[in-house]
């Protein structure tokens, strides 16, 4: 595989995928009146669908990053590690904010 289309689909596809669920939150949660907004289980779901890839996603390459590739560059691993810890946060603060 391309090692570009390797990088994209690793690291920077779930970045954008928690940036579409960012955006996706503040759309639901803050600039949709109560009445009209979708089920709160239906947002929970969505945050959790997507999230769950990423973080399955991001883990699985943050761990195979560490353990085969100790010198490879270290701002994609931090960059993994903030793709597992994104959904995390964005679901406290569905729960927090709902």
């Amino acid at each position: 595989m391309n090692n570009k289309l390797k990088r994209f689909l690793l690291y920077y596809l779930p970045l954008l995928a928690n940036i579409g669920l960012i955006a996706y939150l503040i759309w639901q949660l803050n600039l949709v009146p109560y009445f009209q907004r979708q089920g709160e289980f239906q947002i929970f779901s969505v945050v959790y669908a997507v999230g769950g890839l990423v973080v399955a996603v991001s883990g699985i390459t943050a761990f195979v990053h560490i353990t085969a590739n100790q010198k490879g560059p270290r701002p994609l691993f931090a960059l993994s590690l903030v793709n597992t810890i994104i959904p995390t946060m964005l679901l406290l603060a569905m729960l927090q904010f709902r």
